[in-house]
This record gives structure tokens, sequence and C-alpha cells, in this order.
């Protein structure tokens, strides 16, 4: 990928969708690299003269998302959170001038054919994140927002596998002399994955912390921000109870492991840390008539969407995915089943 170019583009795109708004809603779910993206979309946002509006969400909840910002926002954006379907493009379209889906490695919606007022920004490259996107995209506004680096190096910290992530990460640390010892942006990662286990309270905890610390990282490494202490001071209870629920896998075979999530929310956080920790294939699961949450993380080299969604077809379920993740909404009477479906599948090499 020409990356300039690709930058270019995306700003270009970017800045037609935003172009007339006074202010936008951005969606994200709660994980680290949700919130990193976050921070660095909004700070575009103020740069361009927009406010902002922060909502996390997780797929299940995107409508009620969606409808919370009526009569605030004129423009709605999405960050790694493409929706499950048409329904909730259709009322985004209906109540925002503009829609914006920033991701990376997922589904086209070009058969959607909702026109101008949807506008798909992504890069099909595997291993990748979209606070990386989001910072290149902050570079084409100002030179000067390389000073982001580290906030978009600490949402995908570990996670993300490109050459183009380690060069951030690199650079970040080149950047600012904090960041050399001690493993920070490790310790900025895991003060992240804690706000993100936590839920909806903590994740604009963390939103905030970084949104203070833009100049300073070590502002939020010391504890010289209230908001980063206050979510430190939960890091090590959060790793602990994760530890316990990854102890007691609820299926597991060679490459595959299934969790189930004490929150809907959790799954996120249990099912990347399983794969980077215990297995390649970590699925974690919600169970909650009348519906299951599936959320499964893989190769990020793999289009898990692209290998599942034939095999899927028939089930009665809502499906969005792309390279190393796939996210599945199925009627909870069917979700066992399912589960031990997708691990014989993975096992058995897709």
């Amino acid at each position: 990928m020409d990356l300039d170019s690709w930058a270019r583009e995306a700003y270009r795109l970017f800045e037609s969708g935003i172009s007339g708004a006074s202010k936008a809603g951005v969606i994200f779910p709660p994980t680290p690299d949700g919130i990193s993206s976050a921070v660095i979309i909004a700070e575009i946002l103020s740069q361009k003269g927009l406010e902002s509006d922060f909502i996390v969400s997780t797929p299940e909840n995107l409508l009620d998302a969606i409808e919370s910002c009526v009569g605030k926002c004129d423009s709605m954006i999405f960050l790694d959170l493409p929706p499950h379907g048409k329904g909730p493009l259709q009322v985004s379209t209906e109540f925002y001038k503009s829609t914006i889906i920033i991701d990376h490695g997922s589904l086209s919606f070009s058969n959607y054919n909702y026109g101008r007022s949807v506008i798909r920004i992504n890069a099909d490259i595997g291993g990748i994140s979209t606070g990386l996107l989001a910072y290149f995209i902050a570079l084409q506004v100002s030179e000067n927002n390389d000073i982001l680096s580290w906030v978009a190096a600490s949402g995908f910290y570990g996670e993300c596998t490109s050459n183009l992530c380690i060069d951030l990460e690199k650079k970040a640390i080149l950047s600012w002399p904090e960041l050399m010892g001690g493993n920070s942006l490790d310790r900025i990662w895991q003060i992240l994955v804690a706000s993100s286990y936590l839920g909806e309270e903590w994740v604009l905890l963390a939103v905030s912390a970084l949104q203070e610390s833009f100049d300073d990282p070590s502002w939020f490494l010391n504890g010289n921000s209230a908001t980063a202490s206050i979510i430190r001071s939960k890091v090590e209870e959060v790793r602990s109870e994760i530890r316990d629920i990854l102890d007691e896998p609820y299926l597991k075979r060679r490459n595959f492991g299934a969790w189930e999530s004490p929150e809907p929310y959790q799954r996120f956080v249990l099912s990347m840390l399983a794969r980077k920790e215990i297995v390649e294939n970590a699925l974690s699961f919600f169970y909650d008539p009348p519906l299951g949450l599936i959320y499964l993380v893989g190769d990020p080299n793999i289009d898990l969407y692209e290998k599942m969604s034939s095999y899927l077809e028939n089930s009665e379920c809502s499906i969005f995915g792309g390279k190393g993740f796939l996210s599945i909404i199925v009627d909870s009477e069917f979700l066992r089943d399912l589960i031990y479906s997708l691990s014989r599948r993975i096992d058995e090499g897709l």
C-alpha cells in the first residue's frame, strides 16, 4: 500500500464527510484501540472546528448508540466498529447528514447503495489498527499531530503486528524519551485494557486521561493525571480477575479456546488477551437470551469474515468481521451449538 496516497485519500473522504457539520458523534468499542482512535479522531474534529460526543458501544447496542446523539450531532463516525447489517446504517442516514466508518480489514458496504452520505475509510491490511489509520489521517491535518504517535501506539501495543505499527512504536519512543524505559507503552496499554474491561464510565475516564496528556505522556504515566491514577489503581485487580476467567475455558482444543464473558462488553478484551497468551484463535461469548454474543480473534492475516460467512449463511445470525476478527449476534438458543461448530471448523484449518 502506498501509505501517502492512502492517507491523502482518507483525509479527503473524512473532510468531505464532516463538511457542513458542527458536531459529530464518535462511536467506538470498549477496547484499547477503540479508545486511542476515538481520542485521535476527536482531536482532528477539534482542529477542524467541530465538537464531538464520545459514545461507547458494542455491536448489539449500535442502534441505541446512534439514536443517543439525535438532535445533538449532525454527523456520525463509527470507529473500529463496522455496523452489523443494513439496519444501523439506514437509521444513521435518516438522522445525520453523513456517516463515516473508519476501521481496518473488514467487509465492504458497497452493495448497500447508501450514496454519498455513507463514507467508508479502511485499509485491507492484516495486523493493523484503527488507531494507526486515525493517526495517519491526523498527520494530513497537521504535521504537529505527530505528538499523537504515543496515543496511537499505546492503543495497539502488542496487538498490531504490521511493520507499519512496529515503525510507529519506534517513532513514538524516539519522539518521547519518557517512553524508553520500564515498558512504558505496555503500562499505558494495560491501563487502557483495565478501562475497557471495567465498562463505559472507565472507558470515558481513559479518554479524558489521554486527552489531558497529549503533549506529555509522562503526565499519564507518573500519576500527574488524576484520571490515569484512578484507573491505574484498578489494573492489578482487573488482571487478576481476567487470569481467573482465562484459567477456566468453556472449551479448549489445540489452537482454539472459548471463554464465557461475565459482561457483554468484556468479551472483546477477553478474546484479545486469550489470543495473546493462550491460543491462536480465541473466542469469548455472552449468553443473554434472546441473544448470544460472540467475538473471535485469530490470525490477523486471515479474513475470518470471508472464511466463515459462507459457512454461516444458513444460520440465523448477524455477522461482521475481517482480517483477524469475527463478531456474531445469534439467537441464544443456538449459541452453544455454534461455538462447538466454530471450534471444529477452526480446528480443521477453517
